[in-house]
């Protein structure tokens, strides 16, 4: 089963590998992209957990948990798991996930969390129907119908 947490860890697997810094703000919001662009494509979500309409962006209660403590800066370690281990995706050639983690990662990893928190905040997405609409949780149905980020 694939959580956010394993999302969040195969991000930065690539950020590490790229050398390319990943602060909390832009690693929330680009599982929030994969998983949006994941549920497009395929209809079904990515993992169980939901998004929360936060002051910049949606954002899982338990990513923020487990990163708060980098504040503002770069993550330099994988997110451990209850169990204390570190768990990625185990991304099979050919899948949609892995089309989707390479094209979100290839278009948004040199753009920074405010940024993309900014992109987030547009017209007519699921984070702003969910404020707007005083809801706890970004339905999928919100995140289905929002259109592709504009990437200056």
């Amino acid at each position: 089963m694939i959580t956010a947490l394993n999302v969040a860890n195969t991000i930065l697997e690539l950020s590490f590998e790229e050398n390319i810094d990943v602060t909390p703000m832009k690693l929330q919001k680009l599982v929030y992209i994969v998983y949006k662009e994941y549920l497009q494509r395929t209809g079904k979500s990515l993992f169980s957990e939901r998004f929360e309409p936060w002051r910049y962006g949606p954002v899982i209660g338990s990513l923020y948990d487990i990163f708060k403590n980098n504040k503002a800066n770069a993550i330099k370690q994988f997110g451990e798991s209850n169990d204390g281990k570190i768990w990625v995706v185990d991304i099979k050639p050919g899948s949609v996930f892995k089309s989707v983690l390479e094209e979100v990662w290839e278009n948004y990893k040199n753009i920074d969390g405010i940024r993309l928190s900014e992109m987030t905040h547009q017209k007519d997405t699921a984070w702003r129907k969910a404020l707007l609409g005083g809801k706890n949780f970004l339905s999928d149905g919100d995140i289905k119908e929002e259109k592709p980020f504009v990437v200056h």
